[in-house]
């Protein structure tokens, strides 16, 4: 059995994934960071990224935690991959789940990872088309002149289709 390390990813309008990881990868403090099983203990600011969350196994619950609904898992609960409904505190294993992170702080302590995003969105939950033009919005005004802004707003755009474009690729070849 895979070393595991439990991984909770939360914005303030709800928990995002809740669950046993094998491997967290973001991006914090300007650099790329993978936290495995019994890391030692760590906190920084994530960075505007594409979080994944490999060898991933949700917890089953209904508490309102979601896991990827691509996985068979709605708001409130989960589902065993072929759909039939889990036990809860039943481990689903989902594979790797993808969010794009837009800032956020990281906590590891006691075998547990604890990411807090003022705004994430899971892979399967990203309008590719509305992030592109949003891409498109933002590189408009960096040819007017807002800088500052504008490459915040293309980083931001840019992660979302990153996440996103990589799962529907992933699913195309099932």
């Amino acid at each position: 059995m895979a070393n595991l390390t439990h991984v909770e990813l939360i914005t303030p309008e709800r928990v995002l994934f809740s669950g046993e990881a094998e491997a967290v990868v973001l991006r914090a403090d300007g650099a790329d960071t993978t936290f495995l099983a019994n890391h030692m203990d760590y906190i920084a600011a994530v960075d505007i990224c594409v979080l994944r969350l490999e060898g991933a196994q949700a917890t089953a619950a209904s508490s309102g935690a979601t896991g990827p609904a691509s996985a068979g898992i709605p708001a409130g609960g989960a589902a065993t991959p072929a759909g039939g409904a889990a036990t809860p505190g039943e481990p689903t294993p989902l594979g790797e789940v993808r969010a794009a992170v837009h800032g956020g702080f990281v906590k590891v302590a006691d075998n547990k990872v604890t990411i807090v995003a003022g705004v994430a969105e899971l892979a399967e939950e990203i309008d590719v088309e509305r992030a592109q033009r949003a891409l498109e919005a933002a590189e408009g005004q960096l040819s007017a002149g807002d800088v500052a802004e504008a490459e915040a707003a293309a980083a931001r755009a840019r992660v979302r289709i990153a996440a996103a474009v990589k799962l529907k690729a992933d699913l195309s070849r099932l």
